[in-house]
């Protein structure tokens, strides 16, 4: 609708009205309150609100619905269709106490608790009491036409208490009375992620959104395994169709807004969360999510106002707290971003980037052995980030033990040669989850056989757990860490492009990409990663790798790019990333900037010996400091004299100095 332009007053005088026509105005005026008053006595035709209220109901405004439904039953109190109405509307509004307040209404009207025995379990669970919904379902006398229903609730409440085969075989009742509910397929989707089956998952949520392609909370849950399966931007798609359907819902809203901000998309993020806040002024996800926007911007004052405008809705929740504690860290509170990430690490253990950030808090608030606590078993991890391997370094510096120190150090800044090194070692299972069915003894057989050396046992090991868990991601990589082990790393690629046709993450594609290029598939190996980078393009990891191929190939300008952007994001404490900036730039011939450059990065580890030498060739070879840069040369052969790559540099400066 456009809106009219509004007209101007004449300032001129305005001509005298007749009497006649003001009493006639007046007269029209008292008609039509005169009918207001009738339409407001009367209200709308009682005998329709319970049609009106189906109506609203199926077009999704569960709060109008529920007016109408209180409409029908006061109008007439022995409808049971009006009750069950009205119970359903409330619970699509989360308003589980208020819905078995209904249910109990109901039956004092004269409804059979056989018909509404379904509602009653489910307003149960909402209001957060599985045991309640079980005892009201389960055994109870439950009308034919709801046996699905209640095997549905039963399902859900058995998944609330841990049971898993117990929801399985509730599901599976449900299914058998009612196949054809597609809010019974969103539930086994949910079902089946919570027990790591995620290509079952999928397709329960296919078939949800067969039976209803416009089902809003289908489309959401599709959006969420696609970002999963396929990665960041590809899940945009379903959550801007659930946006379409319906363009005031929250959660879509606040899926598309977070998965905008996660592909580097700012503008666009805050737009979104202008939106949601448009539509629901205090919510708090879009406050946060604005939170986030504001510390990735560095300013962790406004980040700190907006975390204080969610009014406590998401304190305790793990995003929230690590955001805190990020802020906390920033504006140099060390002991209460200690205590948020103890807190934190509580309730998640295997949560990296706490205890990374952690080990950093522990290390500024000058706790050294807490802090190697914390970033030992991560540093000492085969993909360590070179932050992680530098504080762990430095902290042993602290405590005076250098030769400790000194291997830390050395990895940190070790810059990127022909050839990869190992991404992901096939040892490493720390980032494998129990596959789904448990089989935790057998998760710990195969584990303990690959560290002991018996690959074969551990392949066969692997390959019963894979067939007995098709869809489960992990047992797929934990088969093809096995592979990898016992040298078979095509056979060990294939095991992971089946992991990722389930769930491409970014331990699957730096395990593809390792493997590939070990099995001589260099061109597959490119595909894999420029895949995942197109969907996750603010990935870190990957985009290192895509700067160590590119400086491996020679292919200086892109290589250079990327790392441009990863000092952008991480600033210059990387001497990784700064040192192999310089060596891009200097072949690109741009001295100036890769003598400071590898400046930076010598200064930041100093006693390490690829800082040392690269720092070194590029003032010998630049010609800028030839002493310099062969003393360095030298001092980098000392620190490591069984580099065969150190040692043919020096002796090419060698022989260009005499």
């Amino acid at each position: 609708m456009t809106r009219r332009r509004r007209r101007t007053k004449s300032r001129r005088s305005i001509a005298p009205i007749p009497l006649t026509r003001i009493f006639g105005a007046l007269a029209l005026l008292m008609l039509a309150l005169l009918a207001a008053w009738f339409v407001i006595g009367r209200g709308p035709d009682p005998a329709g609100a319970l049609a009106r209220a189906q109506a609203y109901e199926a077009e999704g405004d569960f709060a109008a619905a529920r007016v109408e439904a209180m409409n029908a039953v006061d109008h007439d109190p022995g409808n049971e269709a009006a009750w069950r109405m009205l119970a359903r509307a409330q619970i699509a509004l989360g308003q589980g106490e208020a819905a078995r307040g209904t249910v109990e209404r109901a039956t004092r009207a004269g409804v059979s608790e056989t018909r509404t025995r379904h509602l009653a379990g489910e307003a149960a669970l909402l209001s957060g009491d599985p045991q309640t919904a079980l005892a009201v379902t389960r055994g109870a006398a439950v009308d034919p036409e709801f046996f699905g229903n209640a095997a549905r609730v039963r399902g859900r409440a058995y998944m609330a208490l841990g049971d898993s085969e117990a929801a399985a075989d509730a599901f599976t009742l449900a299914i058998e009375a009612d196949g054809d509910d597609p809010e019974l397929w969103i539930d086994i989707a949910d079902f089946r992620l919570s027990t790591g089956e995620q290509a079952g998952a999928i397709a329960a949520i296919d078939r949800a959104l067969d039976l209803d392609s416009d089902n809003i909370e289908a489309l959401i849950v599709k959006g969420r395994l696609v970002r999963q399966q396929y990665g960041l931007v590809a899940s945009l798609a379903w959550f801007e169709r659930a946006i379409e359907i319906d363009d005031d819902n929250i959660v879509a809203m606040l899926e598309r807004t977070a998965t905008l901000g996660e592909i580097g998309r700012m503008a666009d993020m805050l737009a979104g969360t202008r939106a949601i806040l448009a539509v629901d002024p205090s919510n708090a996800g879009a406050r946060y999510l604005q939170a986030v926007l504001a510390a990735r911007a560095r300013n962790f004052t406004l980040a700190r106002r907006l975390t204080m405008l969610t009014g406590g809705v998401l304190d305790g929740r793990p995003s929230m707290m690590l955001l805190e504690a990020g802020i906390d860290f920033e504006q140099e509170n060390y002991q209460a971003t200690i205590r948020r990430l103890e807190s934190l690490l509580e309730e998640q253990p295997a949560n990296r980037t706490a205890q990374r950030l952690l080990g950093a808090a522990q290390f500024r608030a000058g706790d050294m052995r807490a802090a190697l606590a914390a970033l030992t078993p991560i540093a000492d991890r085969p993909d360590a980030d070179t932050y992680v391997l530098t504080l762990a370094g430095r902290a042993w510096e602290r405590r005076g033990d250098l030769e400790r120190a000194a291997p830390y150090l050395d990895r940190a800044a070790r810059p990127i040669r022909a050839g990869l090194t190992p991404i992901a070692a096939a040892t490493d299972f720390s980032l494998v989850a129990e596959p789904a069915g448990g089989a935790p003894a057998e998760v710990a057989a195969i584990r303990a056989a690959l560290a002991q050396g018996r690959t074969g046992d551990a392949v066969a090991r692997a390959q019963r757990l894979r067939a007995d868990n098709p869809g489960a991601p992990d047992a797929h990589i934990l088969y093809g860490d096995a592979l990898g082990a016992a040298g078979r790393y095509g056979d060990a690629a294939a095991a992971y492009a089946s992991a990722a046709n389930i769930r491409f993450s970014e331990a699957v594609a730096l395990r593809m990409i390792d493997t590939l290029l070990r099995a001589g598939q260099a061109e597959e190996a490119l595909r894999t990663l420029s895949l995942f980078r197109q969907q996750n393009p603010r990935n870190l990891s990957t985009a290192m790798v895509a700067a160590q191929l590119n400086l491996s190939a020679g292919r200086w300008q892109q290589a250079a790019a990327i790392l441009e952007q990863l000092r952008l994001r991480v600033g210059d404490r990387d001497a990784a990333i700064l040192a192999n900036l310089a060596w891009a730039r200097h072949e690109l011939g741009d001295d100036e900037h890769a003598v400071a450059l590898a400046r930076r990065a010598y200064l930041l580890v100093p006693m390490n010996a690829s800082t040392s030498e690269i720092y070194g060739w590029v003032l010998f070879d630049s010609g800028q400091d030839r002493t310099l840069g062969l003393e360095l040369l030298e001092k980098a052969q000392s620190l490591a004299p069984g580099d065969a790559h150190i040692a043919e540099r020096l002796a090419a400066a060698r022989r260009a100095a005499s």
